[in-house]
């Protein structure tokens, strides 16, 4: 029996070992095996006959979470961070800035740490529950622990008389590490987003023909052998074959290059591709929920799901860190208490243990980092996406680029024009201007925008050749190399021609002119190159034109690789056959895949939304230059978090054993904890300087 497919939005979820977990649970449902993808929060389930929703549903909610009620993350961690940032701020001033004293301080200060304890914290302290229900501990523990100990002894403090306490800390905690929670559930629906902007080129509709009557049907209904009509300017919507004789299709979706191509009848068509003249049928050969395209979108959430994230390098530190400070803690207390028979001194050890672990300088040193970056970047049209890809930048040893719109500009334009049968070049484009006046087919757009100061009439199509008309009395075809009167003057000048598209103009049965036609080399890909060999990495490109053309724009610009004729699925198996850390810079639909598997993707501003979300760096400008420089504030970033991570745990190692000993009471603590905040906060806004 075929196995059925079903998925689960699965909620609750704040680390990969949450995802492990439910996949743990999943797979104990007798019949079914699952992969929780925590990147996408979704669990991917195949399983034969039938099964019963709830049964799947009591599973989740047996490890402590829930399958999605359509709720967004984002917008439930938005409130609470708002409230944290207020009140956390609040606290901070009326309880550390000098000056500011008055009678009843404590308690104003109380009031403002309540509520971020109860609700800012929430998330926290019902993840470390959680863990604690199986036996693990991460952030959310020491968090939870840390914010609650602060808080809880604060109020004893107040209650007992002191003027010392510890609110602020109990609500700046969690405020700080929710904005790290943020950032990184932000990053994570990169890929969410990456494989939602890629199906958006199939069009929600489509026109079924069955007999004599056309159906407007949602085209998810779209069926294997149904027959589509699909017209200039529309999206095919299933993978199909061609049953018109001719059509003139724009595959730019799939393979970036903007040059349309001209199928005749029985040639296969992939979803998400344009129709560019007239209307066309299409026997489909398959549904829109299996198409090229569908297939591409399947291998992005692949690569995003096997990425980990930069966040569970504190959950690793966590997992160990927290059950010892515990462990420290409680000693602390036992040593004190019954061996040296002190139990207030015992008391304060085991506080002043539990506050100097506190987080606070854990939690800002990523977003800390990420925030300086990201200002840094944006000055320059760099945007640091994916803060996961940091760690790999500092070994990334080849830049793979896709050629048009990223190297290229992807905009034809005329190279020469040159002039046969008697006739200037000049002259033989200005009445084929004439001709391509209006009309959207990109190669007529490079040659209408020269401009003509004649007029054509009586238009007609030449079916998968060109166009002709009316011009000054002659019967004008702009079209594919053919057969002339002047045959072998054409020939010669083909063969001294460059790599290039080319067209022909004619007339009177004899080719009058010659047309060389592609896009240039974007500015600053040279100086590019360059720097990217000086900075010790290999170039290499890959491209889904002509061998020809690559080979020419390799050899311009200096590459040490250069592959023709890539498709997506080629560009993915490229990509893994490589051994060496890669980059990969792209721009369109066609790239996703590849920007996605990519240890690094990098995507020009200019290009398709769905190839921005899949990468982890955005070059707003375009400007090809700004990928060495983003390449270089990418692993400052990376050296500067793992410095503050230094400076987080730094101190709380150097001084555990020293409040242990006693000799650190729970306020010279806090200072302490909060001078690590300090000094992490410093050595982040220090890239600033070497910027």
């Amino acid at each position: 029996m075929a196995n059925n497919l079903l998925e689960l939005d699965i909620e609750g979820m704040t680390c990969t070992a949450c995802a492990r977990r439910v996949e743990k649970t999943l797979n104990k449902v007798d019949g079914v095996t699952a992969y929780v993808d925590f990147a996408s929060e979704k669990a991917h389930l195949q399983f034969a006959g039938q099964i019963e929703l709830e049964e799947l549903k009591q599973a989740v909610e047996s490890a402590g979470y829930k399958v999605g009620e359509g709720k967004e993350e984002l917008k439930t961690l938005r409130p609470r961070l708002i409230t944290g940032a207020v009140l956390s701020v609040l606290a901070i001033l009326f309880s550390m800035v000098p000056g500011i004293e008055f009678p009843g301080q404590q308690y104003l200060v109380w009031a403002l740490a309540t509520p971020v304890i109860l609700y800012v914290s929430f998330p926290f302290h019902a993840a470390a529950i959680k863990n604690l229900r199986h036996g693990d501990t991460t952030m959310d523990t020491l968090v939870s622990l840390g914010s609650s100990v602060a808080y809880l002894y604060s109020v004893y403090l107040v209650l007992t008389g002191s003027m010392h306490h510890y609110f602020e800390v109990s609500a700046v905690v969690p405020s700080v590490v929710l904005l790290g929670r943020f950032i990184e559930v932000r990053a994570r629906r990169s890929a969410t987003d990456s494989v939602r902007a890629l199906l958006s080129a199939i069009p929600d509709s489509a026109t079924v023909i069955r007999g004599d009557t056309r159906e407007q049907v949602p085209t998810h209904t779209l069926k294997k052998g149904d027959l589509v009509a699909v017209v200039a300017g529309d999206r095919i919507p299933a993978d199909g074959k061609l049953v018109s004789e001719f059509a003139s299709v724009d595959n730019s979706t799939l393979t970036g290059e903007s040059l349309p191509v001209e199928l005749s009848a029985g040639a296969d068509l992939s979803a998400g591709a344009t129709v560019l003249s007239g209307e066309v049928l299409i026997a489909l050969t398959a549904s829109a929920g299996t198409s090229r395209l569908s297939r591409i979108a399947d291998l992005v959430r692949e690569a995003t799901a096997s990425k980990t994230q930069l966040g569970s390098l504190t959950d690793r530190i966590s997992s160990f860190f927290v059950p010892s400070v515990i462990v420290i803690s409680i000693l602390t207390y036992l040593v004190w208490a019954f061996a040296l028979g002190d139990t207030t001194r015992a008391f304060e050890a085991a506080v002043a243990v539990l506050v100097i672990a506190c987080p606070c300088a854990l939690g800002i040193a990523v977003p800390m980092s990420l925030v300086v970056a990201t200002s840094l970047g944006t000055k320059k049209s760099v945007v640091i996406r994916n803060p996961d890809s940091l760690r790999l930048l500092a070994k990334i040893k080849k830049v793979v680029f896709d050629k048009t719109g990223t190297i290229t500009d992807g905009k034809l334009h005329i190279v020469a024009a040159h002039g046969l049968g008697g006739v200037d070049g000049s002259e033989a484009l200005n009445k084929a201007a004439a001709v391509e006046a209006g009309s959207k087919h990109p190669v007529a757009m490079a040659i209408a925008a020269s401009g003509s100061s004649e007029t054509a009439t009586n238009i007609e199509e030449l079916a998968g050749r060109g166009v002709a008309g009316d011009v000054g009395g002659l019967r004008v075809s702009v079209e594919k190399p053919g057969a002339y009167e002047n045959q072998a003057e054409l020939d010669q000048l083909i063969s001294e021609a460059g790599p290039n598209t080319l067209v022909v103009i004619a007339w009177e049965g004899w080719a009058h002119g010659l047309l060389e036609l592609s896009d240039g080399i974007r500015e600053g890909a040279k100086e590019t190159v360059a720097e990217l060999h000086d900075m010790g990495l290999r170039v290499a490109m890959l491209s889904g034109d002509n061998q020809r053309r690559v080979d020419a724009v390799a050899t311009e610009l200096g590459l040490d690789e250069a592959l023709a004729g890539a498709t997506p699925e080629g560009k993915l198996e490229y990509l893994a056959s490589q051994t060496e850390r890669l980059a990969m810079v792209g721009d369109g639909i066609n790239d996703v895949a590849a920007l996605a598997q990519a240890d690094i993707g990098i995507a020009m501003g200019s290009g398709a939304q769905a190839a921005q979300a899949a990468s982890a760096i955005t070059i707003l400008d375009d400007d090809p230059r700004k990928i060495p420089y983003s390449l270089r504030l990418g692993r400052r970033t990376y050296r500067n978090i793992l410095q503050n991570l230094g400076w987080a745990f730094g101190y709380n190692v150097l001084l555990i054993p020293v409040a242990a000993a006693g000799l650190l009471n729970p306020m010279l603590a806090g200072v302490a904890m909060a001078f690590s905040s300090v000094s992490v906060v410093a050595n982040a806004l220090r890239m600033k300087l070497s910027n």
